[in-house]
């Protein structure tokens, strides 16, 4: 009986290797959300610090001006930062539906492969058991 041999290895193969890429651009567009999203907490953070100094000592009219600036420039960031975030969400979702397909092409391969080789087990096993049956037989014819 021949060994088993899936025809279809090479192209399990490729669906892996796709897999492996796909997850790696995941990972990376992953990695680019949660550097905006700490990039927005950062910034938040650092306008209620200024806020706090402000407030926290003797107060006066400039520092007030200054703080008020300084959160219309904030507020123009955290704005471009929400738009970017935008982006790269969409990018995550196209990201996700391209692992989910790789995955499922890949699933796809395993399940006919697994099934190819349930059957080539069975072939091998019914050939085994016709091999016993005729060895036992011809013990048997020859006594």
């Amino acid at each position: 009986m021949r060994k088993f041999q899936f025809s279809l290895q090479a192209a399990l193969g490729l669906r892996e290797r796709s897999v492996e890429a796909a997850e790696n651009a995941l990972r990376g567009v992953q990695e680019e959300w949660n550097k905006n999203q700490r990039r927005q907490q950062e910034l938040a953070g650092e306008v209620r610090a200024a806020e706090l100094a402000v407030h926290s000592g003797p107060v006066e009219p400039a520092d007030f001006m200054a703080l008020d600036r300084y959160r219309a420039a904030s507020l123009r960031r955290r704005l471009r930062m929400a738009q970017e975030a935008a982006e790269i969400g969409k990018r995550l979702a196209e990201r996700r539906t391209a692992m989910q397909t790789a995955e499922r092409d890949r699933t796809l391969l395993v399940r006919l492969k697994e099934k190819s080789l349930s059957r080539w087990r069975f072939e091998y096993d019914k050939e085994q058991q016709q091999l016993a049956e005729e060895a036992y037989l011809s013990r048997w014819n020859s006594r």
